[in-house]
């Protein structure tokens, strides 16, 4: 169920709250419990069945992650988590990329039947091995009540699209939080500003977008092809950045504080800095749970370097099951690299944009083949372009919230919304962030209360009026 669906907004939102209002504490997990599976259920009741067997699965492992067999306990469960993710996420493209090799060699091919990738299965599945992991290392002790556990990979605001969410940062809150008028407050403010992200802006940008990617590529002039990337940055941060603005808004309606995601990742001067400010959950978890067991930056430079393209291979791999995300990952990884040398003398937001940019065609296109079309018009190279009407989709709206998304992007727009997680302890979200910065003074809150709403309407509005709702990350 998407949060910016007008079905959420009026009717399971307010059904969900209240009655976590309603309840008495001792009942509040069970409620949660519940209303998460109903919530990842309205997207396909099939997918339930893989999500309850992760959290069955993961809890009985981690009640035996204290056994001196534990190392084999915790090899077995990290072994059946990704072979789950494996099968669901990447069996199609294997057998595909196998079957295109038996067809050179002239070998009968086999064929797999159609594999539904269940919502959100690599964001759950990360934070069971987090939680398997953390529980091996003595970070944290075993779940040991089956429920608590099941809200942990459940919890529905980060459960599609994340934030990854450690076990150790939302045990304490699982058994002991608290609802104030305080968090009520700024988790409406950081949720009706993730909404207003996603649906007045990505929407926005996503209409045109979609356009343009349409369009015969070896056709296509250099203008609309620049200008297409450059929209599509926008509305993949704006639409990911603003689910996770819902997703910790949410978080904090029922008392949990669920990590920052972004911040302010456009204003990076390197792409080292970059994977500091985009999607911080994943970078840290990479960091802890892979580039450090590797052996991070010890063992001299090479391994170092070894272990970055490793991490980044990774990354690219879970964002999607063709080759066209492999070299995005590594294509990142490789400026990561390059970076560390001490001659390497780029260290400026253009570069950095622009790196990211490239990289940003491999990720929309999910196409080798059509990537290196599109930057050969990217180039001016095309043989002959037929040019895209600008006319008919450049309006006042566009425009509008063009200039509006380069404003919010770049840290000068903080100080324009307030009520948001700016306090949240270091332990938990170990950054600063790219929300806005609280700003004091009753008429300074009349005007932003007023602005909330006005923000809520025209979202409710635009949804009304709009089909085109995708959430980008829904995908991996």
């Amino acid at each position: 169920m998407l949060f910016s669906s007008l079905i959420f907004l009026w009717l399971a939102l307010p059904i969900i709250w209240g009655g976590s209002l309603l309840l008495p504490k001792v009942a509040r997990n069970g409620w949660l419990l519940l209303m998460s599976l109903l919530v990842y259920a309205w997207g396909g009741v099939s997918y339930t069945g893989v999500l309850l067997f992760s959290i069955v699965m993961n809890y009985g492992v981690g009640l035996q992650l204290h056994r001196p067999t534990k190392k084999l306990w915790l090899a077995a469960g990290v072994v059946v988590n990704l072979g789950t993710l494996a099968y669901f996420k990447y069996a199609a493209f294997a057998v595909g990329e196998a079957n295109d090799l038996l067809r050179l060699l002239a070998i009968p091919t086999f064929e797999l039947p159609r594999i539904a990738l269940p919502l959100g299965i690599s964001f759950y599945t990360f934070q069971a091995i987090s939680y398997l992991v953390d529980t091996y290392r003595g970070t944290t002790e075993a779940q040991r009540n089956p429920f608590r556990l099941g809200l942990y990979i459940s919890f529905f605001p980060q459960l599609i699209a994340g934030p990854i969410v450690r076990y150790k940062d939302m045990n304490q809150q699982i058994d002991q939080r608290s609802i104030s008028w305080d968090k009520t407050a700024e988790g409406l403010q950081r949720f009706l500003y993730g909404l207003a992200k996603k649906v007045l802006i990505a929407n926005t940008l996503a209409a045109v977008v979609e356009e343009i990617f349409a369009l015969d590529f070896a056709t296509m002039d250099a203008f609309t092809a620049w200008a297409g990337v450059l929209l599509y940055a926008g509305q993949i941060y704006y639409d990911f950045s603003g689910y996770s603005d819902m997703a910790i808004g949410l978080g904090l309606l029922f008392g949990f504080r669920i990590p920052e995601n972004f911040n302010f990742p456009y204003a990076s001067k390197s792409i080292r800095e970059f994977w500091r400010r985009w999607h911080i959950t994943l970078g840290a978890w990479f960091r802890d749970y892979l580039y450090v067991p590797l052996g991070g930056s010890r063992g001299g430079e090479w391994r170092t370097m070894r272990n970055l393209l490793l991490v980044f291979l990774a990354t690219g791999i879970w964002h999607g099951a063709a080759w066209a995300f492999v070299i995005w990952g590594l294509w990142h990884g490789l400026f990561i690299v390059l970076e560390r040398q001490r001659w390497w003398p780029l260290e400026n937001v253009p570069y950095a944009f622009l790196v990211v940019l490239i990289g940003w065609v491999l990720f929309r296109t999910e196409s080798v083949a059509l990537s290196l079309d599109y930057y050969t018009a990217m180039l001016g190279l095309s043989a002959k372009t037929v040019p895209f009407d600008w006319a008919f989709y450049w309006d006042r709206e566009l425009t509008m919230v063009s200039l509006v998304a380069v404003l919010l992007g770049w840290p000068w727009g903080k100080w324009l919304f307030s009520g948001t997680s700016t306090d949240i302890p270091e332990s938990v979200s170990g950054t600063s962030t790219d929300v806005p910065e609280k700003l004091p003074g009753t008429f300074t809150q009349i005007l932003q209360i007023t602005f909330l709403l006005t923000l809520f309407l025209l979202s409710t509005n635009a949804l009304v009026n709009n089909s085109l709702n995708p959430f980008i990350y829904f995908r991996f």
